[in-house]
């Protein structure tokens, strides 16, 4: 039950994105079409969870002990980042060579993302986690926030008509103002997934 209850938490409740507002340019950057959102989106749950799963152990029983609990968010960092780019690697395997570069340009896009997000994994990592259950609940909800909040953002964004859109608004000011409109729908719900299993 701490399982479900810290990814509920972590996903819907402390969304990264929406309740934290880290990782906003995320999802401005990545957000463009639905069917690129949930490729890249994917590879940002992928690079979360792996980097909170990888990332407590490393974090429990070698930087806390040490006395280098502070080298918590470069070890995130590498994590994922680690993860991004294997996995970008073995999709550009079979991606013609004019597409590799795309790819890898993808990748260092994923990587910066997963720079910005690896600071609040490390700082849950940090808190009260005492079990990895709860760390791993964390990591693979955290990661399947960024998701929600990616493919969300990219449905609707996708969804609005920019010409009955005033002028002024039209482009970025009318994305920041979804943007903060999904904010505070998520604002509106914190509090509720996180007790469901307790």
């Amino acid at each position: 039950m701490t399982f479900f209850n810290a990814l509920f938490s972590a996903a819907l409740d402390q969304n990264l994105v929406f309740c934290q507002l880290v990782g906003m340019v995320v999802v401005f950057l990545v957000a463009e079409r639905p069917q690129d959102a949930f490729r890249l989106g994917g590879a940002l749950w992928i690079a979360c969870a792996a980097a909170g799963i990888i990332g407590w152990p490393v974090y429990t029983y070698v930087l806390e002990p040490w006395g280098v609990s502070y080298m918590a968010s470069v070890v995130y960092l590498m994590v994922s980042c680690a993860v991004i780019f294997i996995i970008g690697a073995v999709a550009a395997l079979r991606c013609p060579a004019e597409r590799r570069a795309s790819v890898l340009r993808t990748c260092a896009l994923l990587a910066v993302s997963a720079a910005v997000l690896a600071v609040p994994l490390s700082m849950a990592a940090s808190a009260d986690v005492a079990t990895f259950d709860v760390a791993l609940g964390s990591a693979i909800g955290s990661g399947m926030g960024v998701f929600i909040a990616v493919v969300a953002f990219a449905f609707i964004h996708d969804r609005i008509d920019e010409r009955l859109v005033p002028g002024v608004l039209r482009g970025v000011p009318i994305s920041l103002i979804t943007a903060a409109l999904m904010a505070l729908a998520f604002t509106g719900v914190a509090g509720i997934a996180g007790g469901l299993f307790v």
